[in-house]
């Protein structure tokens, strides 16, 4: 696979969420220097530092071929070395790369300059700052997020709360349309972090929409830990039901990180009864009766769809699934299907997820006028009603749905788990991206077979390393 260069830097701009695509590159490239930087990234949204800062002194070293990517590698390489406090080390690599500046292709100096910028603003790396050859940078929403964020803090130091929210949401919308999810969600987070002391009702309108995007484009505590922390803050102060949820989903991954979650979700998580209480019964009966009119207007065929979708968003399987409610879904009997439903808490709070939508535009429209806050809270997850469209989508136009969902339920829990991130990643990362991934082989035969979209199976399983795909693999081919 030859690579276009510019092609690489317009992908790898979008950070993490350029993951499938970059795993994509990796596994045809055959050109050291692309998959030396393709590594460097990586290994930085990894934060693993010690290894990127290796790759990036390697490209440096021996790429020969490219200036674009010697000096990208140069440009990360001044971050790690600033976020490992060798600024000695990071102003020696600032200087080159300011006095070879012009020696870069514009397009590359604009993927440089807001960074550098910002980086020698608050660390005063260099007397001098990096000089813009054109202004052009300023055209990317990316950038101009980063620029309100920074603006915001500047008010956070003076104080003022209101206009850093105004400020946090700006660069959530501009980042939005890129989009980029990393920054969507750190404005997000910021908005609800700084207004939570000020208006903890109007805080609750960020925090929302943050639980929501979490749900739908990450998998990651290592990347989502410090989000769900400002929603429990914001929870907490507003005594939100969906303590409990937001306290599930971290203490069912916290296996998965190296560093030490909070106790006060693990004293949520372990105090179910307090939340699972009369006035959270109250709310799943009320709920629940809206909700009966909800189904009657669904088809019949689209309920399976829906079962299916919400059982793959719950992390803890609930207890009342397989062969029986199976039958009853698949036979398109509401009358039967509600009775089962009705029958205790439990299987209502799967109806009324099962039922529920969040509405994003009405979310969104509450971020820029805040006078119905007090319709702003929530009785279902946000995060798992994200996830539960995810799946919908994917099974919109669908084919041999009954074998997909029977084959499914085969599958041991650990497969489960691994299985539904995948089909999620089918959805998340299907932009328009400037290299297209296709899928080979019997993942291609799963596509076809289910009508699932041959681009969207080839990101969700190059959203998997090399190493785990071999499992990804072994579950499809049981689907064949």
């Amino acid at each position: 696979m030859t690579s276009h260069i510019k092609d690489i830097v317009s992908i790898v701009r979008y950070g993490y969420y350029s993951n499938p695509i970059s795993n994509y590159i990796l596994s045809k490239t055959k050109e050291k220097s692309v998959e030396y930087y393709l590594l460097l990234l990586k290994n930085i949204w990894k934060k693993n530092k010690n290894m990127a800062i290796f790759y990036a002194n390697k490209i440096i070293a021996t790429t020969t071929t490219t200036t674009i990517l010697r000096e990208l590698a140069r440009f990360e390489l001044i971050s790690l070395y600033v976020k490992n406090n060798q600024f000695d080390m990071a102003k020696k690599e600032c200087e080159y790369l300011r006095n070879n500046f012009k020696n870069i292709s514009e397009y590359a100096r604009n993927l440089m300059i807001p960074g550098l910028k910002l980086l020698n603003t608050k660390y005063n790396i260099l007397d001098k700052d990096f000089k813009a050859y054109s202004d052009n940078y300023e055209e990317n929403n990316v950038d101009k997020a980063i620029l309100k964020y920074s603006q915001a803090r500047e008010h956070i130091k003076n104080k003022e709360y209101n206009k850093a929210y105004e400020l946090f949401i700006e660069g959530y919308f501009l980042a939005k349309d890129f989009p980029h999810p990393t920054m969507m969600c750190n404005g997000l987070n910021g908005a609800a972090w700084w207004m939570r002391n000020e208006d903890k009702k109007k805080a609750l309108i960020p925090a929302n929409l943050l639980e929501y995007y979490i749900g739908y484009y990450f998998d990651d505590l290592n990347y989502t830990y410090n989000w769900f922390d400002t929603i429990f803050e914001v929870y907490k102060i507003n005594k939100s039901l969906n303590l409990f949820d937001i306290s599930s989903v971290v203490m069912n991954y916290k296996n998965n990180v190296s560093f030490e979650i909070k106790s006060d979700f693990e004293e949520v998580y372990n105090n179910k009864s307090f939340f699972r209480n009369r006035s959270f019964k109250k709310i799943i009966s009320h709920n629940f009766r809206d909700n009966l009119s909800i189904i009657e207007k669904v088809k019949n065929h689209k309920i399976p769809i829906l079962f299916f979708s919400t059982y793959t968003t719950l992390i803890e399987k609930p207890f009342f699934t397989k062969s029986h409610i199976l039958k009853l879904i698949f036979e398109g009997n509401k009358e039967k299907t509600i009775k089962y439903f009705s029958r205790d808490y439990e299987k209502m709070y799967f109806f009324n997820v099962m039922m529920s939508d969040f509405d994003l535009k009405k979310a969104e429209r509450r971020l820029l006028n805040s006078e119905d806050v007090e319709d702003s809270e929530y009785n279902i997850s946000p995060f798992y009603l994200a996830r539960k469209k995810l799946i919908t989508e994917l099974f919109k136009k669908t084919k041999n749905f009954k074998e997909f969902v029977f084959n499914y339920f085969k599958l041991s829990d650990e497969e489960m788990k691994i299985f539904d991130v995948f089909l999620r990643n089918c959805v998340r990362y299907d932009i328009k991206w400037p290299i297209t991934p296709y899928p080979k082989g019997k993942v291609r035969d799963f596509a076809i077979k289910y009508g699932l979209g041959q681009k969207r199976v080839a990101l969700g399983y190059y959203s998997f390393e090399d190493d785990e795909r071999v499992l990804i693999d072994d579950i499809i081919e049981r689907f064949l």
